[in-house]
């Protein structure tokens, strides 16, 4: 019965999706056109019809089984298609748009019906009878039935003999005190194997507050003879096994999340691509233009908020206000900020005079050898620990925090403030470019482009692991972007008078972003090129020489020379000598003392940060980085994190720079050889030069932080000069390149993202629900 009710139901909404279809297009077959009446009175009947088994399945009258669902969404998507055939009939505004509406509501209704619940037919035309496994007789290890949980930690199993019936399915209801889920292995003997166990012949797991995780499809031959469950605890933790059945139905669901997110995709994409709207230039649309890119924004901070919880949820209670009276903190939030408050530049910790007496105490392998506490990526000078991470954040933040409240900031809300702040002053920047020199340029590109430079940032990776490192990533990231934006409108290029209260204000910020993270000093350099290019455009704009000139280089130069000293000096406290970092002296990993350089070394985070790419899985989300190629290094390189994927696979517009000397030649800006000098030295000199300068840390994604917007920015810059000279039917299949590239994005840097968080490393709650959003989408689990 509930494989006719499965085709009936499929056959249906086939035809009536081709019925909608057609009606909706205008172009009807003739056999419609000619039998409309006939052809609409059935395809109404048999909706009508759905409803009514929908009605009499919810209001147990009759019982459809597993199908009962199915009925219930044929039902509504018969209806909805009934209402976009009596619309079509009608004259409507924007038809383009109601027949994407439509079609995308019927190909997304029938891929969530009959492919996402394809496994609602596993059971269908067999004769598999329901039972339940009786937990109390089984032949058990470790296992306590009268509680039905686990007696230790470690492995545990549940043994059956002589069961000699079919399995088509297996169903769990078991949970643990710590983990969001339970996995289980099945060992078994079937009719091909009957003399000893397939061992791990199937396996599943159970996810907290997911019912369809449950029942777990097996495909097993014949009667199955012998039967094994198999669990595993962790120490301390209890599993509790409440039940075990055999051939239960895997009933239908639908998922409005899953339907939402395919659904809008289709949308989406057509928005870009198709919308007469969006096709409008980026001058003619600029309001609709910038108020979806602050949505887009927000959409963003959103999601930083999310991955800060599930990083924090992980180390504390969930109390957000306990987070602000923190009495303790790491190198950065609490032992730089007490030093200072002591009127130290040395941390507070108590020297290990072991460690002193050591031949070499840079040496990792010699420290291993201590018993006692050696904090770790300190610096050691002179019989004295140090901090080698940047003082910006502690002089605009955790200082004035602890001075005003007596409490120290917390780690994480750090991370996500200089996060979001770089979020939001990026897109500031971005819009502010299009603005100066892309008017002209498609707005949907621009929302396109904006969407890929915001997911390749790197700034993902720091949320959800709040140390140290990662404060002086993200308050860099915002010291960069934000005096990135203001040194943009501050019209030193472009058209419009030069402002010298934001250059000062752009010199303030990237100088403070040295003092957050050391390497970001290139783009200060950078900076003094934008600076000469104010300076020409001045002398070209005949203002007085006297006030002019210097009131612009006292507001371009005063602030890097005033903050700059603050570092330098800072150097010279610790270290004696004013261009000092002291990375050198790092208790880390590596000996930093005795390092040499290696071009190798230098290769493998070009090839990495560039050139990776990703491969397929079989499971959520679908691509893995989880290998970082470091071919043959025939050294010791230190991989920090394991998720590597070149910025071209997920930013395919870089290949732009590709077509750079035909856009320089196509270029009729008069100043297009400075343009092109700054766009050489912000967007591939730098860059490059941050990738050669980090060989000494080794890998991690982290770092994309630091350089791989600046890259994108560059290759959009050609893409968009190249996209002005084309002809109209070029741009249409530009644009749909750009939306592909969009959505290879989006796809690519979620797994990225997905892949480093980890979500079995969360707590309980985060792991059901990432493990839950996950099983959406492998729905032949």
């Amino acid at each position: 019965m509930d494989l006719f009710i499965f085709i009936v139901c499929l056959a249906v909404s086939a035809i009536n999706t081709y019925i909608a279809f057609s009606a909706v297009s205008g172009n009807q077959p003739r056999f419609i056109s000619e039998k409309r009446k006939t052809i609409m009175n059935w395809f109404y009947l048999s909706v009508s019809l759905l409803v009514i088994a929908f009605l009499l399945d919810a209001s147990k009258l009759v019982s459809l089984g597993s199908c009962g669902g199915l009925t219930g969404a044929c039902a509504v998507f018969g209806v909805l298609s009934a209402l976009a055939v009596i619309i079509s009939g009608k004259e409507v505004k924007r038809r383009s748009l109601l027949k994407l509406a439509v079609r995308s509501l019927m190909v997304c209704g029938l891929a969530e019906m009959f492919v996402f619940n394809f496994n609602c037919t596993h059971l269908f035309g067999k004769n598999y009878q329901k039972g339940r496994f009786d937990l109390g007789s089984a032949i058990s290890e470790n296992y306590n039935a009268e509680t039905g949980t686990n007696l230790t930690s470690g492995e545990f199993f549940l043994e059956y003999d002589a069961i000699d019936i079919p399995i088509g399915t297996l169903t769990f209801d078991a949970e643990s005190n710590v983990r969001g889920y339970v996995d289980v292995s099945i060992d078994m003997t079937d009719d091909t194997n009957t003399a000893s166990y397939r061992f791990d012949i199937a396996n599943g797991r159970i996810i907290d507050g997911n019912r369809k995780s449950m029942t777990i499809p097996c495909n097993f031959s014949g009667a199955v003879h012998k039967i094994r469950f198999r669990f595993s605890a962790k120490d301390g933790e209890t599993i509790t096994i409440k039940s075990i059945s055999a051939n239960e139905p895997i009933n239908f669901r639908f998922s409005i999340m899953r339907f939402g997110i395919i659904y809008g995709i289709c949308l989406l994409f057509w928005l870009m691509t198709s919308s007469k709207q969006f096709s409008k230039s980026f001058g003619e649309n600029s309001d609709l233009t910038v108020r979806l890119a602050n949505l887009l924004t927000v959409l963003l901070i959103a999601a930083a908020l999310w991955l800060t919880n599930a990083g924090r949820y992980e180390y504390t209670e969930h109390n957000f206000a306990a987070d602000f009276k923190s009495t303790s903190g790491n190198q950065i939030t609490q032992e730089l900020v007490d030093a200072f408050i002591d009127g130290r530049v040395t941390m507070s910790t108590q020297m290990n005079q072991e460690l002193l007496a050591l031949d070499n105490p840079y040496d990792w392998s010699q420290r291993n050898t201590l018993d006692s506490y050696v904090p770790w990526d300190h610096l050691l000078y002179d019989g004295e620990y140090y901090s080698y991470y940047g003082i910006g954040p502690v002089l605009t933040l955790f200082l004035p925090y602890k001075l005003i409240t007596g409490y120290y900031f917390p780690s994480c809300w750090a991370v996500f403030l200089f996060g979001c702040i770089g979020i939001l002053f990026l897109t500031k920047l971005y819009l502010c470019f299009m603005e100066k020199f892309f008017r002209k340029t498609r707005s949907s590109l621009i929302i396109m482009g904006l969407f890929i430079i915001q997911m390749i940032t790197g700034v993902w990776f720091c949320f959800n692991v709040p140390n140290f490192y990662e404060i002086a990533q993200t308050s860099g990231f915002a010291c960069v972007t934000s005096g990135a934006y203001f040194m943009l409108s501050s019209n030193v290029i472009g058209d419009g008078k030069i402002k010298k209260g934001r250059l000062a204000a752009s010199a303030a910020l990237l100088s403070l972003g040295v003092l957050c993270r050391p390497t970001l000093a290139v783009y200060c350099v950078a900076a003094l090129l934008f600076i000469y290019a104010g300076f020409a455009k001045l002398k070209r704009s005949g203002e007085k020489k006297k006030v002019g000139y210097v009131s612009y280089f006292a507001c371009a130069l005063l602030p890097f020379a005033i903050i700059g000293s603050v570092q330098m000096i800072y150097n010279y406290m610790r270290f004696g000598s004013f261009f000092d970092f002291g990375i050198q002296y790092s208790l880390t990993i590596n000996d930093f003392t005795k390092s040499q350089y290696h071009t190798h070394f230098v290769m493998i985070g070009l090839f990495n940060y560039l050139f990776a790419m990703p491969s397929f899985i079989q499971d959520f989300p679908f691509f893995s980085m989880s290998y970082v190629p470091t071919f043959n290094p025939q050294g010791y390189y230190f991989v920090a994190t394991v998720s590597s994927l070149g910025i071209l696979w997920k930013a395919l517009p870089v290949l732009s720079y590709g077509f750079g000397i035909k856009a320089y030649r196509l270029s009729k800006n008069e100043n297009k050889r400075l343009y092109t000098l700054l766009l050489i030295a912000v967007c591939i000199a730098c860059p490059f030069a941050v990738i050669f300068s980090i060989w000494e840390s080794g890998y991690g994604a982290r770092y994309c932080v630091d350089f791989a917007w600046q890259i994108f920015i560059g290759a959009l810059v050609i893409a968009f000069i190249m996209y002005g000279k084309l002809c109209d039917s070029l741009k249409k299949h530009l644009c749909r390149a750009m939306a592909v590239s969009a959505l290879i994005s989006l796809v690519l840097c979620f797994a990225q993202i997905y892949n480093w968080i980890d979500p079995l490393t969360l707590s309980a709650d985060y792991q059901s629900d990432c493990l839950s959003f996950a099983r959406l989408f492998e729905f032949w689990r």
